[in-house]
């Protein structure tokens, strides 16, 4: 929200925030009247509980939810961990991405449908994770317009920061899906730079550090992963679990998980800290600069047909020719009038390209589980996840998730 307020291309706009949850919503309205008040700008800022009376008319509508919030995320971490399933984010793969997915498709297909009938015009811009079946169960159930940001538009300052170069001079042509991204070229001014950052990747990482899991499937795929080590090794499994292989906390530090107590005490916190911003007992700090957040620069660019390069979730279409049409794929994107186009990224190599189609195939069954509610789509899901190797124990998991997260999932059958 202050990155919208701050921006000069969005002054005088109208910035409606939509919330079921009423004191939240109210906080943060207050707290984005006195951003503009203080900031001197323009733009006006309402909330509404009503989702409708907000999606009325409305250019673009930028979707962040969660069902269930950190207790629902924590036992997506937790109960997973007692059939044999490991992770660290559970927001995108396995169990946890399952559920996370079967719990936030429905509200938000239907505010999609709502969409339809009231601002049909409008480009829905999603950052709710799963992203790759969110994109896709959209795209299936509704005719609405949609592009899903998320980590991607990080990758080339990922790889410039490494490199020690300026983010401007660097390009990278990437293809894969949402948490699971592949560098097939990098270029520096122009030039081929991908062989210089592999040799750069082999003498910076060592066991033991952050990123040495991308390192490993780098050297063994041909190809450099993306975004963070530890959303990428969620897809393989190779790295989380307990089999005495190597696998270690030492080798790999992202295998801790999460201390959602702590996250607790934090998300507390932070609630009481905006509170007192939006009641002016708090300052809002130093005026922050003009944000490039991928939204801005997403809706903006179609807005003002700048037809700004950036990186986006998008159906295929045969961008990446070895991949089905109707895959949800994290690609380089052309943002302008015409909308949202996808930049031919090529094939994946076939080292990896059928790693990818059974996350395709992950997300087209999530998808098709949380439109129908099934739940027997559902474990046809997580059987197909490349790392469930146990019928009774995939079984058994599904079956207490359902029972645990009952009154999130409303239907399922």
């Amino acid at each position: 929200m202050q990155e919208m307020i701050l921006s000069p291309d969005l002054d005088g706009s109208e910035l409606v925030l939509a919330d079921i949850d009423r004191p939240g919503l109210e906080v943060i309205t207050r707290l984005g009247r006195r951003m503009a008040g203080e900031w001197g700008k323009k733009t006006t800022v309402t909330g509404t509980p009503d989702r409708r009376k907000a999606l009325k008319g409305a250019d673009f509508v930028i979707t962040v939810i969660a069902v269930g919030g950190v207790r629902t995320w924590r036992q997506d971490e937790e109960i997973p961990a007692k059939h044999g399933f490991f992770g660290h984010s559970v927001d995108t793969v396995g169990p946890g991405g399952l559920f996370r997915g079967l719990r936030l498709i429905p509200p938000l297909v239907e505010i999609c449908h709502d969409v339809e009938d009231l601002c049909p015009e409008a480009w829905v811009i999603n950052y709710s994770n799963p992203m790759s079946a969110v994109c896709r169960a959209i795209r299936k159930a509704t005719k609405v317009k949609v592009a899903g940001l998320c980590t991607a538009s990080y990758l080339p300052g990922q790889i410039a920061r490494a490199m020690g170069v300026d983010e401007e001079r660097v390009d990278v042509i990437s293809a894969g899906v949402n948490h699971c991204v592949w560098a097939l070229k990098i270029l520096v001014d122009g030039k081929d730079a991908t062989q210089d950052f592999k040799n750069l990747m082999r003498r910076k990482l060592h066991r033991g550090m952050y990123a040495y899991s991308s390192l490993e499937l780098m050297e063994a795929f041909g190809a450099w992963p993306m975004p963070g080590a530890n959303h990428v090794a969620e897809f393989f499994p190779y790295f989380y679990g307990d089999q005495k292989d190597g696998r270690s906390l030492k080798r790999y530090p992202f295998r801790k998980g999460h201390d959602f107590s702590q996250r607790l005490r934090e998300d507390r916190a932070l609630r009481r800290k905006l509170t007192a911003q939006a009641e002016g007992k708090a300052p809002l700090g130093h005026k922050a600069h003009e944000s490039g957040g991928a939204a801005i620069k997403l809706l903006t660019s179609i807005w003002h047909d700048r037809r700004t390069r950036l990186y986006a979730n998008v159906q295929n279409d045969g961008v990446v020719p070895n991949l089905p049409d109707y895959a949800i794929v994290e690609v380089p994107v052309i943002a302008g009038a015409a909308g949202v186009r996808a930049l031919q990224a090529g094939p994946l190599p076939d080292s990896l390209v059928g790693l990818v189609q059974a996350r395709v195939a992950f997300a087209e069954l999530l998808a098709q589980a949380a439109i129908e509610k099934s739940g027997h789509v559902a474990l046809q899901c997580l059987l197909a996840d490349t790392n469930t190797t146990s019928l009774s124990r995939a079984r058994a998991c599904v079956n207490e998730m359902f029972r645990t997260q009952a009154e999130f999932l409303p239907g399922y059958r």
